[in-house]
């Protein structure tokens, strides 16, 4: 996928329709081969589930998963499934069967997307499934309430075939405007941050059906005008409205964000503490471009529209991990990048120290054996880290020294930034409060309290077997005891 020609469509001088054309097709191209990137990832049920998702919300049938009643908001907007899609569908109810309509009425589901680590390097077993459901802005409570019950009923469906999925109901114009209904809860950052989640999503989406977005269409250079250039294609009709979605533009990263983003990762660190280590950087590294900020989002844009469509290196992972590389060693700071290596490493999940399962190497097995390569790493380094799961207690204390070393320094230059900027805080006072509850309740240091030691380090730090030792002074008092696992 490289050797495209470099596109830099100017408004002024006029834009071919050939030339959009062109750079949709680049993104649907790109897209298609993160889908069947990610389909590798799953097992057969799996992948039934991602592939009819279009469908199941395309249609209302009483003998497909995810049915309510007649009435449930359904139809994505521009999609019709083609006959292998169906025949899958007819393998689950065999009844089935789709009549499509020639005069079909506004369609609700305005688009699908699949957010997260899907198709990207750090896709495992355990990777979820987030769907945003993009729906129009005008359907009402009871409409709404039909259609979260639908998300719900697939929920279930999925996990019975072994798939985790979330599904987000979202509504395109408030969401561009910045208005956030969704409650704190582990799948959703809450009010802490909007458009850090918007360029995650740009760069990370995987798009199912329905609408394409509108921002893949406006040029990188172009960004701090996006509402203008978007006008501009609407009114000259170089786009047709009905055929994209648009939920806004990242030509500016609130500084406010850093601090609220800062605390949400320190919070999630408590149960996945790598993961929220590598976010936390990232953050850091926008952070320090203030007010220049670069999102990642934007340069993927860019790269695209110069015809640089290397999968690896489009990658959302190492993408992010190629910007933290490059702002530690501009610091000097060794300690932290390695630090941050071992975090995308463990998020990649490939023990470089064991064969690869029935003899043949995954794409992400054939990455991380590029990248650590690069890092001098040797079996010594894939060993210890390939051998986490047995991780004790003295491992365990070690690494999380190291970690919430880090988590806290990176929590206080943001706060510190926010500060300096006198940037207010997009976090709601209740979200607040939750977190800064929580984050007290597991870290915050009391007399007498038992500290919380495995921050999502080792999955099982128990001892096959202690030893109790007890000794006596020259007396014959009892001088105390230790324990020390056998």
């Amino acid at each position: 996928m490289t050797g495209c020609p470099k596109i830099q469509p100017i408004l002024e001088e006029g834009i071919d329709r050939k030339v959009l054309a062109t750079l949709h097709a680049r993104f649907l191209q790109i897209n298609a081969a993160r889908i069947e990137r990610a389909l590798l990832g799953l097992s057969s049920r799996q992948q039934q589930v991602f592939r009819l998702l279009p469908l199941l919300f395309h249609v209302n049938h009483p003998l497909l998963p995810g049915y309510v009643s007649a009435a449930t908001p359904a139809g994505l907007s521009g999609f019709e499934p083609d006959s292998e899609l169906l025949g899958e569908a007819q393998r689950l109810a065999r009844s089935f069967a789709y009549k499509p309509l020639r005069h079909r009425p506004p369609q609700p589901i305005l688009a699908l997307f699949a957010m997260g680590s899907l198709g990207t390097v750090a896709q495992d077993e355990s990777s979820d499934l987030d769907v945003w459901v993009c729906h129009e802005p005008t359907l009402d409570a009871s409409q709404l309430a039909e259609l979260r019950r639908k998300c719900d009923l697939l929920q279930g469906w999925a996990a019975s075939q072994g798939c985790e999925a979330h599904f987000f109901l979202v509504d395109p114009v408030r969401f561009a405007s910045g208005e956030r209904q969704a409650q704190l809860s582990s799948d959703d950052c809450g009010s802490t941050q909007h458009y850090l989640l918007l360029d995650e999503f740009y760069r990370t989406a995987l798009w199912l059906g329905g609408r394409v977005p509108l921002w893949w269409l406006v040029p990188a250079y172009e960004e701090h005008r996006y509402p203008d250039y978007v006008a501009a294609l609407l009114e000259r009709r170089f786009i047709r409205a009905e055929e994209v979605l648009d939920l806004g533009h990242l030509a500016q990263i609130p500084a406010g964000e850093f601090a609220g983003a800062a605390l949400w990762q320190l919070y999630k660190a408590l149960e996945s503490s790598y993961k929220s280590l590598f976010k936390l950087l990232l953050v850091e590294v926008y952070a320090s471009q203030h007010p220049q900020v670069q999102p990642l989002a934007v340069a993927y844009k860019q790269a695209v529209y110069d015809g640089r469509l290397d999968l690896d290196e489009l990658d959302p992972y190492i993408a992010a991990y190629r910007a933290i590389e490059g702002y530690l060693a501009e610091h000097a700071d060794r300690e932290r990048l390695q630090l941050a290596r071992r975090a995308l490493y463990l998020k990649i999940n490939r023990a470089l120290s064991r064969p690869p399962r029935n003899r043949t190497k995954s794409w992400q097995r054939l990455l991380a054996e590029r990248l650590t390569r690069d890092w001098g790493w040797d079996e010594r380094c894939f060993a210890g880290l390939d051998g986490r799961k047995q991780w004790k207690v003295r491992q365990v204390l070690q690494e999380r020294r190291a970690l919430v070393n880090e988590l806290t320094y990176g929590y206080r230059f943001l706060s510190d930034l926010s500060q300096r900027l006198e940037a207010a805080s997009p976090i709601s006072g209740r979200d607040l409060s939750v977190l800064e509850r929580r984050l007290q309740a597991a870290i915050g240091r009391k007399a007498g309290k038992v500290e919380a030691v495995n921050l999502g380090i080792s999955p099982d730090m128990s001892e096959g077997s202690l030893t109790l030792l007890q000794g006596t002074d020259a007396s014959g008092d009892r001088a105390g005891h230790s324990t020390r696992a056998a």
